[in-house]
């Protein structure tokens, strides 16, 4: 079963990617947004996306709040690539905000690196 659902996610992930980047004409998401996972429950029923965005914490929370009101066209558009699927999963967007963690960490050890 967890073979399945790991599937599903990367399939997932394939197809919002797509959606978001080239089907989405909401003019404040256009080219901001990555997907970087898809976490589905084992019963299919709910799925978290996480995103992550470019620019500044006030950008990102302005990006993720128009993906999140574009959230019933985004499943609708999955349902069209998931017709396999009885049901398509409930959508909660979540900003990721990994890739900002590790470049702060990054800085942090160039730093201690330079003062040595």
């Amino acid at each position: 079963m967890a073979y399945r659902i790991e599937r599903i996610n990367s399939e997932m992930l394939k197809s919002l990617s797509v959606t978001i980047q080239s089907k989405l004409q909401d003019p404040r998401v256009a080219g901001l947004v990555n997907v970087t996972k898809v976490d589905c429950a084992k019963d299919l029923k709910t799925a978290k996306v996480y995103l992550s965005a470019a620019g500044e914490p006030e950008e990102k929370e302005s990006v993720l709040n128009a993906v999140r009101a574009c959230a019933s066209f985004i499943r609708r558009e999955l349902a069209n690539d998931f017709k396999d699927l009885r049901t398509v999963p409930s959508l909660t967007f979540i900003l990721d905000e990994s890739g900002s963690y590790g470049s702060r960490i990054d800085r942090l050890l160039a730093e201690l690196k330079g003062g040595e």
